[in-house]
């Protein structure tokens, strides 16, 4: 099931993602290891300095002390005569530095040994000579080669380009490594052609984030990489500013967890998120596995987690599920969320490392879940919110919630959004398929300036505006259809009426939940739902988008058919050439066979007065 699409802006990914990076606790952790390390190496220094100070130590017995008294391992003079015992009691003689006597004695018995070695060797050259004879007699040098293949010719090999193929030199092997690494980092490559989507699936008890790509230019879609997620998401945005303060490409999941993972979209092989705002704090756990992975102790670490039956929660954290969130496009670094606990929290990013501060406030105005947030596109304190309690709420974020002001609306809000091209207006759909749009100016004052039903059986699950089109609006239903809106009449909005439908589509994707527009082209969209399917919908060819559409499509550069062909009416096209020869054929085909009547119905006249008279 898909549970939330979304867009990533043309030029915000990295053309050449990362397979991997490491999070601040690796480095954190490889850091310690390499501070130990350097505190070994530098314990082993000063113990060698002190050996060598120090000297050797020597075992020395008196010269005076008779063989007997020796311990019975020491005796090297009573062991047998072979060489190996001779060479044992030489080295016994060395250690208990013997009397001169006896070394002279061993001396003289190891030159008699040697010179019959020595003898000993000489009948063996001899020996060998006699073999050397008998190898020469047979060689087989002279011998012709009697095997049925021949020897590869490799200069015929060379002339057919099949040299050395499949048995490469160390070089060629290099160049093979450096192709491998190229085709790889092709694969991987994203271009300004590339729409990259964003995709939260959940499929046999496995929750990922799956990050697509569609080659606008070849037409086809697939799986860029994925990211695997701990529970079932619920909803995602996307940003473009780090836990560090730094800009990237990043998406925030919201899941049935309390915590946000926030993730780096341009790692390939991202294992850990790039930070979590709230959660169950594991400092403690992250602390011990600082210390198990640099080497250090950890019996006190394994007391303080003994007594964490129950995770803990980071403070500020969201005590329930992450129902939506909204990452505000103009203070970057500023995301709010809204929860089944019936809270909606702002968090500061670039704080996501100190927990007392990342939650910056925290809002309660609804009595239900926090269904949708959205922050205003021009205004960024502005946020709209929508829960269960049947309420839409506008506030200013720099203010405590007491200063909200609220409508009321018939169902359980769904999904809001606000007109890129008149952001005063607040798009509000709920449960009973209905769509509503309100005035802010005068939210709390005046009813809706229209509403209409989408869809009465289905419920409206998500609706999205054209980031490029004036007016373009689309809705998605659990009825597996997606419907296009007119929400604009002679180029502005609707102040009364409703908006015109402008055309249905089955997206073959099941039940569907999730709906947007690619915001860098503007005729694509995409939705998912229950059917594991993510659906793209290129809109050019529709007509009823020309129809409807035609002169906004016209300001922004889009020419529709109609256009087309009021400017080519001088020119005769191929076909209309084919058609009117066609058309000739015919007329001709058409005067044969009337002529031939004519003929026939002659000679029967004949035939018949002939008969009468």
């Amino acid at each position: 099931m898909i549970s939330a699409i979304g867009w990533v802006p043309v030029g915000v990914s990295d053309p050449n993602p990362k397979r991997y990076e490491l999070s601040a606790a690796e480095r954190d952790v490889l850091q310690a290891m390499e501070e130990q390390e350097g505190n070994i190496n530098n314990r082993d220094q000063i113990t060698n300095k002190d050996k060598r100070k120090r000297g050797t130590i020597k075992v020395q017995v008196p010269p005076s002390a008779p063989a007997s008294e020796l311990p019975a391992d020491l005796r090297m003079d009573e062991y047998s005569d072979d060489d190996e015992a001779d060479e044992g009691a030489a080295l016994g003689n060395l250690l208990l530095d013997q009397p001169a006597s006896i070394a002279a004695e061993v001396a003289a018995e190891e030159a008699e040994r040697n010179d019959s070695d020595s003898n000993d060797n000489g009948n063996d050259e001899e020996d060998g000579d006699d073999h050397e004879d008998d190898d020469s007699d047979d060689d087989l040098a002279d011998v012709p080669d009697t095997r049925e293949f021949e020897p590869v010719d490799v200069e015929g090999l060379g002339s057919m380009g099949l040299y050395n193929v499949g048995m490469g030199t160390g070089a060629d092997m290099e160049d093979m490594d450096f192709d491998e690494d190229d085709s790889e980092a092709e694969d991987v490559k994203i271009t300004d052609d590339d729409a990259v989507i964003l995709v939260t699936k959940t499929e046999d008890d496995f929750s990922a984030l799956e990050v697509h790509v569609y080659d606008q230019k070849r037409g086809t879609l697939y799986v860029h990489h994925d990211i695997p997620l701990p529970s079932f998401p619920l909803c995602l945005a996307h940003g473009q500013v780090s836990s560090e303060g730094t800009t990237g490409n990043f998406c925030a999941v919201g899941t049935f967890d309390t915590g946000i993972e926030v993730w780096n979209l341009d790692v390939l092989n991202a294992l850990e998120p790039s930070c979590i705002l709230g959660g169950e704090d594991t400092s403690s756990a992250d602390e011990m596995m600082k210390l198990q992975m640099a080497g250090g102790n950890t019996k006190n670490t394994k007391m303080d987690m003994s007594g964490m039956n129950g995770a803990s929660l980071k403070p500020g954290s969201h005590t329930e599920a992450v129902m939506s969130l909204s990452w505000n496009p103009i203070h970057k670094q500023v995301i709010a969320s809204g929860s089944a606990d019936t809270t909606v929290k702002l968090w500061d990013v670039t704080q996501a490392n100190d927990h007392a501060k990342a939650n910056a406030t925290t809002f309660q105005h609804h009595r239900g879940k926090v269904q949708s947030v959205v922050w205003h596109p021009k205004e960024g304190t502005l946020l709209a919110t929508g829960g269960y309690d049947r309420k839409i709420a506008l506030l200013d974020a720099r203010s405590s919630g007491d200063n909200a002001k609220f409508v009321k609306v018939q169902s359980d809000c769904e999904v809001l959004a606000w007109d890129p091209f008149h952001p005063e207006n607040l798009v509000v759909g709920t449960e009973d398929g209905q769509i509503s749009c309100w005035d802010v100016r005068k939210f709390d004052t005046s009813s809706p300036l229209w509403t209409l039903v989408a869809n009465e059986f289905g419920g409206v699950t998500d609706l999205s505006f054209s980031p490029h089109v004036p007016g373009m609006l689309v809705t998605c239903s659990v009825d597996k259809t997606v419907t296009l809106w007119d929400s604009y009449s002679n180029g502005a909005p609707i102040q009364s009426g409703s908006p015109t439908p402008c055309g249905s589509k089955d997206m073959c994707a099941g039940k569907l939940y999730s709906v947007g527009f690619y915001p860098s082209t503007p005729l694509l969209l995409g939705c998912g739902g229950s059917g594991n399917i993510l659906s793209l919908w290129n809109l050019e060819a529709e007509e009823g988008v020309k129809r409807n559409f035609g002169d906004r499509l016209e300001n922004i550069g889009i020419k529709t058919i109609d256009s087309e062909e009021a400017d080519d009416t001088s020119t005769p096209k191929k076909e209309d050439f084919e058609a009117m020869m066609a058309a000739d054929r015919g007329a001709e085909q058409k005067s044969d066979q009337n002529g031939k009547k004519k003929k026939k119905g002659k000679k029967g006249k004949k035939k018949a007065h002939k008969r009468g008279s």
